[in-house]
């Protein structure tokens, strides 16, 4: 699922995932990544057919409930609101911590792509 919908592939601990299903399928997914000294929440997916439903957002806050303070996510301009409505903040990537700036550098240089550096306190 993470492959599938191009998100970012690196870190990726099997045994930090939250899994949502329904009928028996995993309908959904998402982590907590812990690299370079800071916190991400990251891997974060649901299957089209249940998009819509809460189901993101449940795992959002199971995660959240997991995580430390500031936490930090990756995102796509396209789901910039879609986060902020959890209370993420856009920061400067000179703000982030230098993992993720690291991690946001090649993305950001393709032409056409903006990846925000979000955190929530």
């Amino acid at each position: 699922m993470v492959l599938r919908e191009g998100l970012d592939p690196t870190t990726l601990k099997w045994q930090h995932f939250l899994v949502a299903e329904h009928a028996g399928e995993i309908i959904g997914v998402g982590q907590i990544k812990r690299y370079g000294g800071l916190e991400e929440l990251g891997s974060l997916v649901v299957k089209k057919p249940h998009r819509g439903r809460g189901i993101a957002a449940q795992l959002i806050a199971a995660l959240e409930a997991q995580a430390s303070r500031p936490l930090y996510l990756a995102c796509a301009a396209h789901l910039r609101t879609f986060y902020e409505q959890f209370g993420y903040q856009v920061i400067p990537l000179d703000d982030a911590p230098r993992a993720l700036r690291w991690k946001l550098r090649i993305p950001n240089m393709l032409p056409g792509i903006t990846v925000y550096a979000m955190r929530k306190l």
